[in-house]
């Protein structure tokens, strides 16, 4: 039982999370392609390297600005701008943990 558990923790230690702006502080771990199409967001999704995994060779982070995203049309935008929302999310994912690469 305890190796199940284990395995259950390194799941969701490893499972990616999508954030939309500015909630830094909610991501979803479940997400499909629609949730990609919103031309007035900006999303970054978070990626943990597997050990053992070939394809990746660092943790990621995906920053997407829809072409339509404005900081002025939400009301806590005096509050943060892109890039201090895109350090949030990299520490609500990672922690203090630095040796993350921004795609």
């Amino acid at each position: 039982m305890d190796a199940y558990r284990d395995e259950v923790d390194n799941e969701k230690w490893l499972k990616a999370k999508l954030y939309n702006y500015p909630e830094w502080d909610s991501p979803v771990a479940v997400f499909d392609f629609e949730d990609l199409e919103n031309t007035e967001t900006l999303l970054v999704l978070c990626v943990r390297k597997a050990p053992g995994q070939e394809y990746r060779e660092e943790h990621s982070c995906y920053v997407w600005r829809g072409p339509d995203f404005d900081v002025s049309d939400y009301a806590d935008s005096s509050e943060m701008d892109e890039n201090q929302f895109v350090q949030k999310c990299v520490e609500e994912y990672w922690g203090q943990d630095k040796s993350v690469s921004l795609a």
